[in-house]
Order: C-alpha cells, then sequence, then structure tokens
C-alpha cells in the first residue's frame, strides 16, 4: 500500500464518492427534466448571430431561432467549431481502455488505482455488483483496433497483481473496451454574443482529477442560476465565465500535475506517495469542496 486517504472525511458535507454507469446516470437526469421539451437524434449544422437572438439550422433540415445557445456537445463540439475556434484538442500522450464486467474482485468496496511504471490500472465499484476498470498508459495516441483489443489489454497489464487479472479475466469480448486517446482544451473564450459553451465542450482536461463530468454538471448549475437573476443575456455570460474559471484552472493544472508524476520513476512516485499521499490529495481536492 502506497497511500490511502478516506473520501467521505475528504469530501466532508459534500457527500459521499459513488460510482455509477454513464447509462443509469442519463437515466437520473432524464427523468429530473422530463417536463422539458427535447428532439433526440438532431445535430447543429450552422448558427448566425443576430442583436437578440441566434438563429440555428438543425441536421433534419428545420431552424429556429433562440434566445441563447449552450454548447454541451463535448471535446469534440460543433457548437464551438460553428461560433469560436476550429482548434482541435492537444494529445496529452496517454492511452485509456474503460469497460465494466459484472464482478467485484475479491470484494472489492472501494476505489483503487494499481500503479506501474508509467501506467496504473483503477478499479472502481458501480451498481448491481459491477466493478468500472480503467488501464492508462503514457504513451503517444495510436489506433487499437477492436479485433483483438482484449487480448491486447491483458497482454499489456499481464504483470499486475490479483484484482486486475480477476477483472480482466471476466470480460468476455474485445467490444466491451472502449479504448481512446486522453485529449485537452483549453479555450480562452467560452461565449461569442448569445452562444456560450460549458462542460467539455470549452474546457476538458484529463481524466486523473475524476471532474470532467462533475464540471460540466457544475457549469450548468452556475449558468442556470445567473441566468434567473441578470439584466441581460450577455451580462449573465460574462458572470458564468467570471465565476467558472479559477475552478476549472485549477483541475486543469492538478490533472496535468497528476499526469507528470506517471512520467516519474517508480521508486520516486512511490517514495511521495508514502510520504505525503494522503496530504497530496487533500490539497488536489480542498478547492473543490466549497460550493461553485
Amino acid at each position: 500500500m502506497l497511500s490511502e486517504t478516506n473520501l467521505d472525511a475528504l469530501w466532508g458535507e459534500v457527500g459521499s464518492f459513488i460510482g455509477i454507469e454513464r447509462a443509469k446516470l442519463h437515466q437520473a437526469l432524464l427523468a429530473a427534466t422530463a417536463a422539458v421539451p427535447s428532439r433526440l437524434g438532431l445535430s447543429i449544422t450552422s448558427l448566425a448571430h443576430h442583436d437578440d437572438c441566434v438563429s440555428v439550422g438543425l441536421s433534419d433540415g428545420s431552424t429556429g431561432t433562440c434566445d441563447l445557445i449552450v454548447g454541451t456537445d463535448g471535446i469534440a463540439s460543433t457548437v464551438r467549431a460553428l461560433t469560436l475556434s476550429t482548434a482541435p484538442p492537444v494529445d496529452a500522450g496517454q492511452m485509456a481502455w474503460r469497460s465494466i464486467a459484472p464482478i467485484r474482485p475479491h470484494g472489492l468496496s472501494k476505489l483503487q488505482f494499481l500503479l506501474g511504471d508509467g501506467c496504473f490500472f483503477g478499479l472502481c465499484p458501480v451498481g448491481n455488483g459491477q466493478t468500472y476498470g480503467f488501464g492508462n498508459v503514457s504513451e503517444p495516441r495510436f489506433h487499437d483496433v477492436v479485433q483483438g483489443r482484449l487480448e491486447r489489454l491483458r497482454e499489456r497489464f499481464a504483470s499486475f497483481g490479483g484484482h486486475v487479472q480477476d477483472y480482466l479475466a471476466t470480460l468476455e469480448t474485445d467490444e466491451q473496451i472502449h479504448c481512446s486517446a486522453i485529449e485537452w482544451l483549453e479555450q480562452d473564450k467560452w461565449y461569442a454574443n448569445r452562444v456560450v459553451l460549458i462542460g467539455d465542450a470549452a474546457h476538458a482536461s484529463s481524466p486523473m482529477m475524476g471532474q470532467r463530468g462533475c464540471l460540466a454538471m457544475e457549469d450548468a448549475y452556475v449558468l442556470a442560476e445567473i441566468l434567473r437573476s441578470a439584466v441581460s443575456v450577455e451580462s449573465a455570460l460574462d458572470t458564468y465565465v467570471r465565476r467558472r474559471k479559477a475552478r476549472v484552472e485549477w483541475v486543469q493544472q492538478a490533472s496535468r500535475a497528476v499526469a507528470e508524476s506517471f512520467r516519474l520513476p517508480p521508486a520516486m512516485r512511490n517514495a511521495a506517495l508514502r510520504e505525503r499521499g494522503d496530504q497530496l490529495m487533500h490539497q488536489r481536492f480542498a478547492p473543490l469542496i466549497s460550493a461553485p
């Protein structure tokens, strides 16, 4: 054991650490917004700014006007490309393999990170006795074809211990594993006129802080809160950015620091974790405990 942190003590009144499948989270969010009109299976194809509205074209050929467009469409945001920047995300020099298996290795009950040389494997309990597994390796991006992916993943982490081997042994097909390069996005501007970006569309970072989805939901909450009392849409967007920038930049900086630590020689990294691992965890997340 290199380091151990009590996450309930770390987060305090914020609430417990909970692992949840993305599909289950989507179901909960959709249920909570059931009264909001929605149209699925569409994408934005064009945007045009006017003094007090935005014209939008959709992939089904329909058009409309809106008081405000909120781009929540992720790191490859179409809204960002149509409005603010076509610059692509930056490669972070890490590859990640993610999956969910119907197992709790050796009764796994809490988040674990098992560290290797320039790599790690994480295990997180989620609902229904399942476990989310994520392998991460510091190396330039490449395309890992689906065929044979499971066997290659097992080979890549063959030197890891029992929990990882038990987890990987439960996976059955190549298609269970999602593989992607880790990318960054540092967008100077988050809005133009009446179009604003939130979440990864504005400020994607590596997953090292586990905060990308959290920041997106915080963005949405803060933006809605500000819009309720703002004298104008334009003033609301300026206030939103000023309120969110410092918190987002902290997460990005801390994510970089964690990523760099995995590139250190294992002996140096392990010594630092044994001596100060819990302290570093508390320092890293302390600025996020206060309300956004």
